[in-house]
């Protein structure tokens, strides 16, 4: 907020929001724990390099699509 006023720009106040509101959409649709689950399961997924079952890497779904990134 300091950072807002003194710049008197609020990108970063927004991003702040915008962030708490997509943590909020999950939390309320999946519950705390579902939260806490998604969250472990990202974490596991980041340290390790795991995909989730299923998952393809994303310049297999642009070439699938005829598309370049």
């Amino acid at each position: 907020m300091q950072r807002a006023t003194e710049r008197l720009d609020l990108t970063e106040v927004h991003e702040a929001l915008e962030a708490w509101r997509q943590t909020a959409m999950v939390t309320s649709a999946t519950g705390v724990e579902g939260y806490r689950r998604l969250v472990r399961t990202a974490e596991e997924r980041l340290r390790t390099g795991e995909r989730a079952p299923g998952a393809v890497p994303w310049r297999q779904v642009m070439a699938e699509r005829g598309m370049t990134d």
